[in-house]
């Protein structure tokens, strides 16, 4: 799941809302949005761009292994259409903005950030475990494959911007394995319920 710099992330969300064209999800050197249409410096460098955490190629160590574990090795450039209603809370509210792309699909939402109990944040990381190691075993033929995707998808989003500020280290080294572990399986099962290739 890809999550952006929020201050960047306004930036570039103003020069589309001005420019009234598409936002664009590139993977080059590194992983990052910029407006379709963009403002240059006098190098021609694009002025306004907004990097996936841990994919900035100048402030991120590991931004080429992070951008190939989030996107894939492939370079790609995807043009991506935000509601008004989207560029408004982004601009005017605060919202975030995540990208879940998968090999089929990019799947797009905005939200704020939402906090909450230590024992809300533990009942999502079994959600996930079930969801991982249950149910997805569970799963015989295509439609129930397609369903099962369906709720990982939805519960993906969800946990991507949910925190909880008294989380314990082990509680988070758990949140995060167990949301790589649900998205690679959702990476696993195209939009139809067709198995890719077997989950590792």
């Amino acid at each position: 799941m890809l999550h952006f710099d929020p201050e960047a992330l306004r930036l570039v969300v103003a020069e589309v809302k001005a420019n009234q064209c598409e936002l664009v999800l590139a993977k080059d050197d590194g992983v990052y949005l910029i407006s379709a249409v963009a403002e240059r410096g006098d190098t021609g460098r694009v002025k306004h761009i907004a990097y996936a955490d841990g994919c900035h190629p100048e402030k991120d160590d590991a931004w080429y292994e992070t951008s190939r574990v989030l996107v894939g090795g492939d370079d790609f450039c995807e043009h991506l259409q935000l509601t008004d209603e989207s560029i408004e809370r982004i601009l005017s509210d605060g919202f975030e903005l995540w990208i879940h792309v998968l090999h089929d699909q990019i799947h797009v939402h905005e939200s704020l950030i939402t906090w909450v109990p230590v024992a809300e944040y533990r009942h999502i990381i079994n959600r996930m475990q079930r969801l991982a190691h249950v149910h997805y075993r569970a799963c015989v033929g295509n439609a129930e494959y397609k369903r099962w995707r369906v709720s990982a998808i939805d519960l993906l989003a969800i946990a991507s911007h949910t925190d909880a500020k008294r989380a314990k280290p082990d509680d988070r080294e758990e949140f995060l394995s167990m949301f790589e572990r649900l998205y690679h399986l959702a990476d696993t099962v195209n939009a139809e319920g067709a198995i890719r290739f077997p989950a590792r």
